[in-house]
């Protein structure tokens, strides 16, 4: 009876010492050098301040000042010639430089002109060659937003992973504090004959793995803390906590059909694969141009001082000049040949590009589907693992008061209970991480 007694006292302090250093642990959860940080504020300083998104951006930029370079060879080309000449008196010879006459020559010359010139038919090249450069643009435009969705997801990924290290680490940390409880009531049992040191050793080997788990877990979280700065463009070695407030595990039921639909619509790959074979289509377009003729509208003013030499007079000459032209290069039709040909392989290759890209993204969402039902399903699994280890640690609750288990049995049964509860945690976690997985193969992120 006295035997009994002291076991349940041990017991009740244990269990007291637990909840208090639980809820101690809970409230010093967050360190003190973290930064808060909540998934939004995440994604939208990666937005602003990503770099690859800036050089996606500024790429974006370059294409339409090109294209709008690209529309002034519609415009008037407009030149301007002057001139100005020092001419020495000339010496006319007779014969073989058998004699010559020096002539009294007015030495000044000068001369100017103004040109204009339109293009009025090439062909269909410049307008050709405008669209392409609107599909490059556009390309850029896709390259920049699919850029924006990867980052996002990568953000994603890394916050919530950063959370199941943070929760990993409590969890941890207060088995640590349970085991040395045990370990310390251990050694009093150890020492009055109660329990064997095996059973001593074997608990400081267990602590001594806890310690490295959090050694490992907080690691982590400077390694992904780190990636994260360089994602969100914060400064370097800012340790990031997560805050998941009103972030709740999705119950919205996708099937695989509607997010296959959903992804040939809206993911960004497919339309870069489109505008590519829309870019090839308008490369041939501008190669077959050169088979045309191209015709200008040509305006031009000339003045002239002196009008005329040798026999000039001291006079300023003036004209205008106005007129269509006309150049064809006959030659293509046969120096182009290979060069079409090569333009509709390249319109063939960027369909089966087309078609390539629609395979990966259909693989793509397959696999995200799978695992987001199985993250689900996951769940419902690793919460009857804790209903399971708690009914588990009751029964060993219930004999240990009874005198039919050691102190070191309820601790294990304690410890189960907590390592169920970190995996259906991870479990949550994981089927948020799935779902924004899911939703960027399915291009919605």
């Amino acid at each position: 009876m006295i035997n009994f007694r002291y076991k349940k006292l041990d017991f009740l302090i244990f269990l007291l010492a637990f909840f208090i250093c639980a809820k101690k642990n809970a409230q010093q959860n967050i360190p003190a050098d973290a930064r808060i940080i909540t998934l939004n504020e995440a994604i939208q300083l990666g937005i602003q301040n990503n770099n690859q998104l800036k050089i996606a951006n500024t790429d974006v930029a370059v294409a339409n000042e090109n294209l709008s370079q690209s529309k002034i060879a519609k415009t008037p080309a407009i030149g301007l010639n002057m001139g100005y000449n020092y001419i020495g008196n000339p010496k006319v010879y007779e014969g073989f430089y058998e004699k010559n006459v020096t002539v009294d020559y007015y030495n000044q010359q000068g001369s100017a002109s103004v040109f204009a010139s339109m293009p009025l038919y090439y062909g269909g090249a410049i307008n050709n060659q405008i669209d392409k450069q609107k599909l490059i643009a556009n390309m850029q435009e896709s390259v920049a937003k699919m850029t924006e969705s990867e980052i996002k997801q990568t953000i994603t990924t890394q916050f919530f992973t950063l959370e199941k290290l943070y929760k990993q680490i409590e969890v941890t940390k207060q088995n640590i504090v349970n085991t040395d409880l045990r370990i310390k009531q251990l050694e009093s049992r150890v020492a009055n004959g109660q329990n064997l040191k095996s059973d001593l050793l074997r608990t400081e080997l267990q602590k001594s793995n806890f310690e490295v788990a959090v050694f490992r877990s907080s690691n982590s979280i400077e390694l992904i803390s780190n990636y994260l700065d360089i994602l969100t463009g914060l400064p370097t070695n800012t340790k990031l906590k997560p805050v998941l407030d009103g972030i709740l595990i999705p119950k919205e039921e996708v099937s695989l059909e509607e997010s296959l639909n959903e992804a040939y619509q809206n993911r960004y790959e497919i339309k870069r694969s489109e505008i590519n074979v829309r870019i090839a289509e308008s490369s041939l377009d501008i190669t077959k141009s050169g088979f045309k003729p191209f015709v200008n509208a040509n305006l031009l003013f000339n003045t002239q001082y002196p009008a005329q030499w040798p026999d000039y007079s001291n006079n300023i000459l003036n004209y205008w000049a106005a007129g269509v032209s006309l150049s064809w290069d006959v030659s293509s039709f046969y120096n182009l040949k290979h060069k079409t040909g090569a333009d509709k392989l390249q319109i063939d290759k960027s369909n089966i590009a087309l078609e390539a890209t629609k395979d990966v993204i259909n693989q793509d969402v397959k696999a995200a589907y799978v695992r987001f039902t199985e993250s689900v399903r996951n769940i419902v699994t690793f919460k009857k693992d804790v209903d399971l280890a708690l009914s588990n640690y009751k029964i060993v609750k219930s004999r240990y008061d009874n005198d039919f288990a050691l102190i070191s049995d309820i601790v294990d049964a304690e410890l189960q209970l907590n390592e169920a509860k970190i995996s259906l945690n991870n479990a949550n976690i994981d089927a948020i991480i799935q779902y924004y997985s899911l939703q960027y193969a399915m291009g919605k992120l």
